[in-house]
């Protein structure tokens, strides 16, 4: 997933609930960087997201069903972006996972 709006704008337009919260949550099909590659494409008209550490696991029941990843947005061109506050929190399902425990219908 990658946030192609302006980072640091408001997102209250973008949304249908009206709140003040500081976190928000969107679900984005991925956009890969070649056609049949594994990388993702995460740059923005403003800059880019990087990612950091290292994939977490995410399990259910013991079951691991997901990864996440930590990003933190650059502004500019990589390489030389300046690193800024804003982070994101990245997760995707392995599907082959859930059809085996059975959790995708």
């Amino acid at each position: 997933m990658v946030l192609k709006f302006l980072v640091g704008g408001c997102f209250s337009d973008k949304s249908k609930l009206k709140t003040r919260d500081q976190e928000w949550y969107f679900f984005s099909l991925l956009d890969k960087k070649y056609g049949n590659g594994g990388r993702m494409n995460r740059a923005t008209g403003q800059g880019y997201w990087k990612a950091t550490g290292k994939d977490r696991e995410v399990r259910h029941n013991s079951q691991l069903i997901g990864m996440k990843k930590t990003l933190v947005f650059h502004s500019g061109k990589a390489p030389d972006g300046l690193r800024t506050n804003w982070v994101m929190h990245e997760y995707r399902l392995i599907e082959e996972e859930l059809e085996r425990i059975g959790a995708l219908q």
